[in-house]
């Protein structure tokens, strides 16, 4: 739908810029006057008729494979594998979100996996009774109570049993924060 929306300001943007340009070009029977162009005046060209049919084509027959996609990872901070942080212990943490994932290599002083992913601002989320409770992770939302979307955690394959700010991290392990809806 986006994608859509995009294609169609792109096409009206050509449209108007190929109107604006006939109206204000000289073809030295106006003596340099704008003229309000008509349908004669302004024929369209072949880019804007492709572009048009691109447009009709794409509406008529809307995909839905890959939106949700585009839409997790527009608000993303990264889309790319990234190091973040400083210090002593090195963790890989892997962020899955539909079929698109990151990598991040952080590295830190921090003695557990919150502490590490907080103070890199690689997660976000709100302290409760029990522990962090991860909301955002990469800039991507996950709002339970809007679609029951949350962050599942994992090391090396296997869900964690403890939350992330008690879940204590040793140089070269890796976890997983996984985009899920139950």
């Amino acid at each position: 739908m986006k994608n859509s929306i995009k294609t169609i300001l792109l096409t009206l943007l050509v449209v108007l810029s190929a109107i604006v340009g006939t109206a204000c070009s000289d073809n030295g029977n106006n003596n340099g006057n704008v003229t309000s162009p008509t349908h004669s005046e302004a024929p369209a060209t072949d880019t804007e008729s492709q572009a048009v049919t691109n447009i009709t084509e794409s509406s008529a027959s809307p995909e839905t494979t890959g939106e949700d996609i585009v839409g997790l990872w527009t608000e993303a901070k990264y889309s790319e594998d990234t190091e973040l942080g400083k210090g002593a212990v090195t963790v890989k943490i892997k962020v899955v979100a539909e079929d698109k994932s990151v990598t991040f290599t952080v590295h830190t002083d921090k003695d557990t996996l919150g502490a590490a992913l907080l103070e890199t601002e690689l997660v976000q989320g709100d302290e409760s009774e029990y522990g962090l409770f991860i909301k955002f992770v990469n800039g991507i939302e996950a709002d339970y109570d809007k679609d029951k979307a949350y962050w599942a955690i994992s090391k090396n394959g296997e869900y964690l049993m403890t939350g992330a700010d008690s879940t204590a991290i040793a140089d070269g392990e890796n976890y997983e924060l996984t985009y899920t809806k139950g």
